[in-house]
C-alpha cells in the first residue's frame, strides 16, 4: 500500500467519522432541546401548582377571619345577624371570590399544558 492510498483511506475515514459525529451532535442537540422544554414545562406547572396552594391557603385564612368576625358580632357585640353587605364581611367574601377565580385560571392553564402532551 502506497503512502497516497493510505492517505486516501485515512481521509475517507475522517470524513465518515465527521459525518457520524455531526449526526450524533444533531441528535444530542435535539435531545437537549427536548429535555430543556420538558424542564421548562415542569417548572411552569410546578409554579402553577404552588400558586394554587397559596390561593387555597388564603381562602382558608379568609374563612377563618370570617368566622372570627361572626363570633365577635354574635358573642361580643350581641348582634343577631351578620349580612354579606357588611363592609368587613364584603371585603372577606370578595377576597375569597378573587382567590377562587385565580385558582380556576391556574387549573385551566394546567389542563391546557397537559393537553399539549
Amino acid at each position: 500500500m502506497t503512502k497516497d492510498e493510505l492517505k486516501g483511506y485515512f481521509d475517507k475515514g475522517m470524513v465518515a467519522l465527521k459525518q457520524a459525529l455531526d449526526k450524533g451532535g444533531a441528535a444530542s442537540k435535539e435531545a437537549l432541546d427536548k429535555a430543556g422544554k420538558a424542564a421548562t414545562k415542569f417548572g411552569d406547572e410546578s409554579i402553577l401548582k404552588i400558586e394554587i396552594q397559596q390561593f387555597k391557603s388564603q381562602i382558608k385564612k379568609d374563612k377563618s377571619a370570617l368566622g372570627e368576625l361572626a363570633c365577635k358580632a354574635f358573642l361580643e357585640d350581641g348582634s343577631e345577624s351578620l349580612a354579606a353587605s357588611d363592609e368587613n364581611v364584603a371585603k372577606i367574601l370578595e377576597s375569597i371570590k378573587k382567590a377562587e377565580d385565580e385558582i380556576k385560571s391556574r387549573e385551566e392553564k394546567l389542563q391546557e399544558s397537559a393537553a399539549k402532551n
